[in-house]
């Protein structure tokens, strides 16, 4: 049967067709070739799946969650320590699988995996769903023939990566609930309760308190179309900015650098990423990747530029031959404390344990400041929003005492 290929050969994308019985002897045939398939079809299903394609366009692809790779991960390495073979393996959390997205991704990772193509080649084909940590981690496994020991790598750095990313939203979502709920009472007494008091002290004919005119002309700015007119500058100055922020990797940096150095939340940022990093970095270590590889991997996970720049740095000097450590408080952006762990390591050559070691420490302390910060945050927002809201009605209370006090 002939099949119509496309793939990546030698960095290039090219397609052309090939004669083979099965599907999966195609696969194998072009991979010998230095093929990676990233689309086949027979010539008789050609047209099916052209239709296929057709009405796609019109569905909704969807979401895959950092939960169901995670739940995919841990079950793959139980698996794989149990004895099973990969693709029996991947077979059976395929005929687990309800996400349909998901579903299609394992369907074809068990088809290449059976036709020969390496695991982690096959799982490089998606790098929305299992980035270079992953796979770099796989292909450790690979090599050194402990690939669950390394599944079980991937699964606590997935966790970790998902409960920092779950303490940081949960530590900003209470004050941002809080300060949704301020505005929205705000607005509302600006557009329906202001107007009210508005038109009984016309009718009063009193002199008004600064305070009160304060809150009138507030009130009127908001109820009118300028208040339309600077919601959109806002917005369209914020979609600018957006871009600008794009394009722009000097701003980037600055930004970075300002999140950092931010009170409280600077903290925050510092520890979940030098948590993050170092438990990455300890994964690829204990794996045999080399150093300066890992940290060119590890930089990866760190979603800061600021620091990503430095770490880049660090990268440079180990490979010229600097020790690890020196490097890191040279750069004047790690703290003291990881600097001094990590040059422990490396004079007791437990480098890999001492990492290990870091992480959990970075891990307790970003959980001690979001807790922290979340203690901080609520009695200030509380104390904002009574503030604020008492500014306003004891505004218009005033000039209601003073027509009480006249009389």
């Amino acid at each position: 049967m002939i099949y119509f290929w496309k793939g990546l050969k030698n960095n290039e994308f090219q397609s052309g067709k090939h004669e083979a019985a099965t599907k999966d002897e195609a696969i194998f045939n072009l991979s010998k070739e230095g093929v990676i398939v990233t689309e086949l079809i027979s010539q008789d299903g050609e047209v099916e799946v052209e239709e296929k394609k057709k009405k796609s366009l019109f569905s909704r692809k969807p979401k895959i969650s950092e939960d169901e790779i995670l739940l995919i991960t841990k079950k793959f390495s139980t698996m794989i320590q149990a004895g099973m073979a990969i693709v029996p393996a991947l077979k059976m959390i395929k005929n687990q699988c309800e996400n349909q997205g998901l579903l299609d991704i394992l369907e074809d990772i068990v088809e290449r995996v059976n036709a020969g193509i390496p695991l982690s080649k096959t799982l490089a084909m998606y790098p929305d769903h299992f980035d270079v940590i992953y796979i770099s981690l796989v292909e450790a496994g690979e090599a050194s023939g402990k690939l669950d020991i390394f599944l079980d790598k991937i699964a606590l750095g997935l966790s970790k990566k998902i409960k920092i990313l779950r303490d940081m939203k949960k530590a900003l979502m209470y004050p941002m609930i809080l300060l949704s709920v301020a505005i929205i009472v705000i607005v509302v007494m600006m557009i329906f309760v202001v107007p009210v008091f508005v038109e009984i002290f016309a009718n009063a004919g009193v002199e008004l308190p600064t305070p009160t005119k304060i809150v009138m002309n507030i009130s009127e700015f908001v109820r009118s179309f300028y208040m339309l007119i600077l919601v959109g500058l806002l917005f369209g100055g914020y979609q600018i900015f957006k871009k600008i922020y794009a394009r722009n990797r000097e701003l980037r940096l600055k930004v970075d650098y300002r999140k950092l150095k931010a009170p409280i939340l600077g903290k925050l940022f510092e520890n979940m990423i030098l948590s993050r990093f170092s438990s990455v970095l300890a994964n690829l270590v204990s794996g045999g990747v080399n150093l300066v590889e890992a940290m060119n991997i590890s930089k990866n996970a760190v979603s800061n530029e600021y620091m990503q720049d430095k770490l880049d740095l660090v990268r440079k000097d180990i490979f010229s031959g600097r020790p690890f450590g020196g490097s890191l408080r040279a750069t004047a952006a790690f703290p003291e404390t990881l600097c001094g762990f990590v040059e422990v390591g490396e004079e007791t050559g437990r480098l890999n344990d001492m990492l290990e070691t870091i992480s959990n420490y970075y891990e307790a302390e970003f959980d001690n400041a979001v807790e922290n910060f979340s203690q901080l945050l609520e009695p200030i927002m509380i104390v904002f929003l009574g503030v604020v809201i008492g500014f306003i009605l004891v505004s218009m209370y005033m000039p209601i005492f003073k027509m009480g006090t006249a009389v």
